[in-house]
């Protein structure tokens, strides 16, 4: 009798090793660099920093991510996803031990810097991987779990700083993201391995020659006619990468602040303000699942968006009448929902988009390009919010400008469907 045939979407020992070491690698990397934003309440009460200076420090984060990120996307056609991806976690494990060590802001400040810088290289190294070493019938599945790797990482860096903020120790929650980030860097070392590549990928010694470039395109699914042509392709990238800014805004705006929101708004202790945050990652882990489900019955990426954009919107202008009103039931209900959206646009974009695309352009190249201006937005929300609240407006300019960004990202996102319904038909 003949062994049973695989199922479309089932791993090979090799899809399982490769996806659990990187799924392990990037949620820890998560944790590494959202300890900073869920540490922000004990880090307040032990330092007396103004919100504003607080901001500044996963700004700098983000600045510095964003910078690395394009270059590591044009560079990810050159890296050896082995080194660039455990050196970055290895590189992330010191900064985060350096942050509660340092002297003064402006040490603290340089160490946050640094972790961004380090950790910009991971994004590419991991699309690069897995376009190189999982098959093409495991990779649905192993989309998922990665996108799976946001709300892993914010739960753990938000349950430590919950654990740690009654006891002020806001240092352990560096501390541990430290010790995951070294660990999860030792097994890579020790686990990673270049077998032969798996049915469906392409060999990886070869795709540094052939692997097609942004610039270079396949040729159309049908009769042999021409695919796309670069402007159609690169104006997608284009608009897309700018509806992952507004996202970028949108997302890190509402999580890092979340925590103050709660305890400015409704008078609660910093514990249970954390602790409330964690709905938020919990949420996003079912957005993962989701993504999955909603790109099976619409295969068009931005019109995936488009309907989280309204969504994440709404739930925006919900929450400034939730803070408004106030009512901690419908704040926390909206702050799910502009979470839940925010996430799913995240995975839509930098994940399922870079890869379903990747026979059209360079898919580390292209992830590279959208999560650079992702964090670009990110970096101008956690500063530009906590100086609009230092302002003396209170939380409702804050809200007022996430549901501007929500709107930027719906237009962003209707001009990147006009688009990708060319490139389909053609393809």
């Amino acid at each position: 009798m003949s062994a049973p045939l695989p199922s479309p979407s089932s791993f090979s020992r090799t899809d399982l090793r490769v996806v659990f070491l990187l799924v392990l690698g990037y949620s820890c990397a998560y944790l590494g660099r959202l300890d900073m934003g869920a540490s922000i309440l004990p880090m307040s009460a032990a330092l007396g920093w103004s919100n504003e200076t607080l901001g500044t420090l996963p700004s700098c984060f983000f600045v510095a991510y964003a910078c690395g990120q394009l270059a590591s996307g044009i560079l990810a056609h050159f890296f050896n996803p082995f080194w660039s991806f455990g050196l970055a976690i290895a590189g992330s494990a010191l900064c985060n031990l350096a942050v509660p060590l340092a002297p003064g802001l402006a040490a603290m400040r340089a160490a946050w810097f640094a972790n961004g810088a380090v950790q910009s290289m991971l994004w590419c190294s991991l699309v690069k991987a897995m376009s190189q070493r999982v098959s093409e019938r495991a990779m649905p599945r192993a989309i998922v779990c990665v996108c799976a790797t946001l709300p892993i990482g914010s739960v753990a860096a938000f349950g430590g700083a919950a654990a740690f903020a009654p006891s002020g120790f806001w240092q352990g929650t560096f501390y541990r993201a430290a010790a995951a980030l070294g660990l999860s860097a030792a097994l890579w070392f020790r686990f990673y391995r270049f077998p032969a590549p798996p049915d469906g990928a392409p060999a990886a010694h070869a795709a540094a020659k052939s692997y097609p470039r942004a610039t270079r395109f396949a040729a159309g699914s049908g009769g042999g006619a021409a695919g796309p042509g670069w402007r159609s392709v690169a104006a997608l990238v284009a608009a897309t990468a700018l509806a992952c800014g507004a996202c970028g805004f949108l997302r890190d705006g509402l999580s890092t602040w979340a925590p103050k929101v709660l305890q400015d708004g409704f008078g609660l202790p910093a514990s249970i303000s954390i602790l409330l945050t964690l709905v938020l990652p919990f949420v996003g882990l079912a957005g993962a699942f989701l993504n999955k489900r909603f790109h099976e019955r619409q295969p068009l990426v931005s019109a995936m968006t488009t309907v989280c954009f309204v969504a994440g919107t709404a739930f925006a202008a919900l929450a400034l009448l939730g803070v408004a009103l106030p009512s901690l039931a419908v704040a926390v209900v909206a702050f799910a929902g502009v979470y839940l959206a925010m996430v799913m646009v995240t995975n839509a974009i930098t994940s399922i988009f870079c890869l379903a695309y990747r026979r059209l352009f360079d898919a580390a190249l292209a992830a590279g390009i959208v999560d650079t201006v992702c964090y670009v937005g990110s970096s101008l929300a956690t500063w530009s919010l906590g100086r609009a609240f230092d302002s003396g407006g209170g939380w409702t300019p804050v809200f007022a400008m996430l549901a501007v960004s929500g709107v930027a990202g719906l237009l962003f996102s209707l001009a990147a469907l006009r688009v990708e319904r060319r490139v389909a038909a053609a393809r």
